[in-house]
């Protein structure tokens, strides 16, 4: 089997290699394998410049020529994501709390303010081009104050600097945790912060999505319950080829499948649907194609659309961009550190960052899945959705209202049903200690797409794609509902 191994990686690495020992590429690892700082140095030795190992992966990332080995079992080229690119243009006066405020209470969120739900205990990782003058500006003074920024790094340049890299992290940041009275203040102005510097805003090179995977990596490390970024990615270098519309499908790209295990282990992703809307692209760009990726789209203050936001649906037709918020002349803190205006969804992607944060500080127990349907069932257009507003502009009081009647029905369901493996990618057996009548089946949107009737205590569930499902077993002693995530 090793003489046969090696003939097979032979001729793809002499087939295809030649043309893309240019390339950045992912070097996935032999299940067996474990001893990556050997296999590293050996890589090395052979020419190739390692960028590091992603344990999600588990693959070592780099470019340049590979000698086969044992341990490889197959090299995959991977691409370059573009920043959302913002337009600041500076007012050089402070907005008035009122005009600042508007991007909040457009989705309920000053009123939940005042119900004391503001982020506090709720971590936040962000990923972005740098956070200049964080560790100075005004803006910021009350988050070192309160201790609120737990941890920052630089991915790019490997060490600490990331306040002297680029602003865009900055204003990203002023949008969810920002505080200057009377002018500005975040949608969870009480979360905590970990801030990634993972784009080299200079160039455009392959290892930059190998570092934002490896920053997910460290945000699941330091408990982040949050993960943010204004990134997407579309466009490859020349030889490497570019990502097309239909691989915006939620499992084609390394990093919108990274987001699927930040989903499993317990993190919210939120992410901005981009800035294409007016150019060819057109459409939304990896991760926001993901299953579990809350995408979001910008409006205006009068609600409208703003013609920069990308489109949607998904490849596959799911409905993209989930939500809608304020990312046209929203106000920031720009570059000099002023109170100004910013056009972008990454703009409107962090404030519904914040409104997760305050939703999950006020429902601690609620599984992410049920606080990514209330937000999107409290959306204004939740039974019309479409491919530019998605289900539409959300309120925080609606859907805190939701989460309080799911841990309603959550906390009065008796009866003992089993739906097992789960999370899992085949179909999952549902067994109970009473007579299951019937099964009903829904998609994340409230459609259901499967129906079941048995007069058994166990049934086997077919015809399912991957998705998550919400599932109504109903039984001799009543009605539970269930989660059940399909790989």
């Amino acid at each position: 089997m090793k003489i046969i191994f090696n003939i097979i990686v032979g001729l793809i690495f002499l087939l295809g290699w030649q043309n893309t020992q240019a390339q950045s590429t992912w070097l996935y690892l032999h299940p067996d394998s474990n001893n990556i700082t050997t296999y590293t140095q050996i890589l090395e030795k052979g020419g190739f410049n390692s960028y590091g190992y992603s344990k999600w992966e588990h693959a070592i990332a780099g470019k340049g020529a590979v000698e086969l080995h044992d341990f490889i079992v197959k090299a995959v080229p991977f691409g370059k994501y573009k920043v959302s690119k913002s337009t600041l243009s500076v007012t050089g006066t402070a907005y008035d709390y009122g005009r600042g405020d508007w991007q909040l209470k457009m989705l309920g969120l000053d009123s939940f303010h005042k119900l004391g739900y503001t982020g506090k205990g709720i971590t936040i990782a962000l990923m972005d081009v740098g956070y200049y003058k964080v560790d100075s500006f005004s803006a910021f003074d009350s988050l070192w104050k309160n201790n609120q920024i737990k941890f920052w790094y630089d991915f790019v340049d490997n060490d600490s600097t990331v306040f002297n890299a680029g602003s865009h992290g900055m204003s990203v940041l002023s949008l969810i945790g920002g505080n200057i009275p009377d002018s500005l203040v975040g949608a969870a102005p009480d979360a905590n912060f970990i801030l990634m510097r993972t784009e080299d805003e200079a160039t455009e090179k392959h290892i930059e999505e190998f570092n934002w995977i490896k920053a997910m990596e460290k945000a699941d490390s330091l408990g982040a319950d949050i993960i943010h970024s204004s990134l997407g990615y579309s466009l490859f270098d020349t030889l490497e080829g570019d990502y097309t519309y239909f691989d915006m499908d939620g499992k084609s790209t390394f990093i919108t499948k990274a987001t699927d295990e930040a989903f499993k282990r317990g993190m919210f992703i939120t992410n901005s649907a981009g800035n294409s809307g007016e150019q060819p692209w057109r459409y939304i760009t990896a991760p926001c194609d993901g299953n579990f990726v809350l995408c979001i789209g910008a409006v205006d203050s009068n609600e409208v659309k703003a013609g920069f936001s990308s489109f949607g649906p998904s490849a596959d037709k799911r409905v993209k961009p989930e939500v809608m918020a304020m990312g046209a002349k929203a106000t920031i803190i720009n570059s000099l550190g002023y109170v100004a205006t910013g056009n972008g969804t990454s703009f409107s992607g962090p404030i519904m960052a914040g409104f997760v944060a305050c939703l999950k500080q006020a429902h601690p127990n609620a599984e992410n899945y049920r606080i990514y349907q209330a937000i999107i069932q409290s959306a204004h257009q939740y039974n019309n959705p479409d491919s530019a507003y998605g289900y539409g502009i959300p309120n925080i009081l609606k859907a805190d209202s939701i989460l309080k009647v799911m841990a309603s029905v959550k906390s009065i369901q008796k009866n003992k049903v089993s739906i097992y493996p789960n999370p899992s990618p085949i179909l999952p057996l549902v067994t109970s200690e009473s007579i299951i009548y019937k099964i009903s089946v829904t998609d994340i949107t409230g459609k259901e797409v499967y129906q079941w009737n048995t007069g058994d205590n166990k049934a086997t569930l077919e015809h399912l794609v991957r998705g998550i499902y919400t599932i109504t077993v109903t039984t001799s002693n009543g009605s539970s509902l269930h989660r059940w995530l399909k790989d």
